[in-house]
């Protein structure tokens, strides 16, 4: 079945359930989802595409104005759908309230459409389980997501900022196709200081922490390195291993069926085993993620559950260390698809019976 027939099916089963005529869905995010990699931005910084999808029981319509539809239809995957095209003077509201025609529609951006919001969950309900197409697209985007972090670790010097490193990311990544959604980066007292360091002027002098979050067809794929310049600490070094088995529980309960709430449980005791107990107080812990860097934040109690074939990415942190990629869950399988390339440093860590290989601190002279 053709990946956006499969979708259109789920969100019609979506409507019926909550009673719906129709749904109109702008972000990005949904607009990707719904074509198979589809993209309706022209701002960066922002969710809101400048074209939409509508959904009715029996037909499916591209809602675009005379600036936007010409590229979209020549250039996107959008031929199961319909043009709807109207005059760039119109809003895509006014379009929206014409096609609805009083009709009981939603959308997943209310200010844009003037509808009413998504009931429900949709993202949980409709989105977190990913198709065959989308698990390829994601591998292929982790790989390149890896390669250009690797890259630029090896390549960045003592006495470089941090803006001159943001910059050389960005360059890879936007060389590749992939849109940054998130570059971080700090040296030295700033990884203590804070858990996202947006980048500064300050330069290098012994430790760089790299975060990137890489979006490329809609998904998104995050990942944290650190490159440390000289002999590194033994105190770092067991840091770095703690932060790891805190990882390694983390992945050991993310298994279909478990509650986001448990699986974070299971992190927070580690914590506690390894000596850090409020460590994770501190930054948030990561979650299920897709076509956003986390579709949820996972916090204590969260009662919606892990997904088979869904895309995970946790983050915790010790101060002055982190660990970070993102995998997905096939059974009880997991797929890491930002792993690094065999040349860079690992640790291997125990948790119980869970035993993994995870990326270390890359010393360089």
């Amino acid at each position: 079945m053709p990946e956006t027939t499969e979708k259109l099916a789920l969100v019609r089963a979506y409507l019926k359930q909550h009673q719906l005529d129709g749904a109109v869905f702008a972000s990005r995010g949904n607009f990707a989802w719904l074509t198979g990699g589809g993209d309706n931005h022209i701002v960066s910084q922002t969710e809101r595409g400048f074209a939409a999808l509508a959904v009715t029981a029996r037909s499916a319509w591209l809602l675009a104005n005379t600036i936007e539809s010409d590229r979209i239809i020549a250039e996107e995957p959008v031929s199961p759908f319909t043009l709807k095209q109207f005059p760039w003077i119109e809003s895509m509201a006014t379009e929206v309230k014409r096609l609805a025609n009083g009709k009981h529609f939603a959308s997943d951006d209310p200010s844009f459409t003037e509808l009413p919001p998504l009931p429900g969950d949709f993202v949980d309900e409709v989105r977190s389980e990913l198709t065959e197409p989308e698990i390829r697209r994601f591998k292929s985007l982790g790989r390149d997501c890896a390669l250009v972090i690797e890259t630029v670790a090896r390549h960045l010097n003592v006495g470089d900022s941090e803006h001159q490193v943001e910059a050389d990311m960005a360059r890879h990544l936007l060389a590749r196709g992939i849109q940054p959604t998130v570059l971080l980066v700090a040296f030295d007292e700033r990884i203590k200081r804070y858990r996202h360091p947006t980048p500064t002027s300050k330069h290098l002098g012994k430790m760089a922490m790299l975060v990137i979050c890489g979006q490329r067809h809609g998904l998104v794929a995050s990942q944290t390195r650190l490159v440390h310049f000289g002999p590194l600490p033994a105190e770092l070094a067991a840091r770095h291993e703690a932060v790891c088995r805190v990882e390694t529980a983390l992945w050991a309960a993310t298994k279909p069926g478990a509650t986001w709430g448990e699986v974070l449980a299971a992190g927070i005791a580690q914590y506690q085993a390894e000596g850090f107990a409020k460590e994770w107080e501190l930054h948030h812990q990561g979650g299920p993620a897709g076509y956003a860097a986390r579709d949820l934040v996972a916090t204590p109690g969260e009662t919606r559950k892990v997904r088979n074939r869904q895309a995970v990415a946790w983050n915790p942190s010790i101060t002055g260390t982190k660990s970070e990629d993102t995998f997905i869950i096939e059974g009880d399988q997991r797929h890491v698809i930002t792993a690094s390339s065999p040349e860079w440093p690992t640790v291997t860590v125990s948790v119980g019976s869970e035993r993994l290989t995870r990326p270390a601190i890359l010393v360089r002279g």
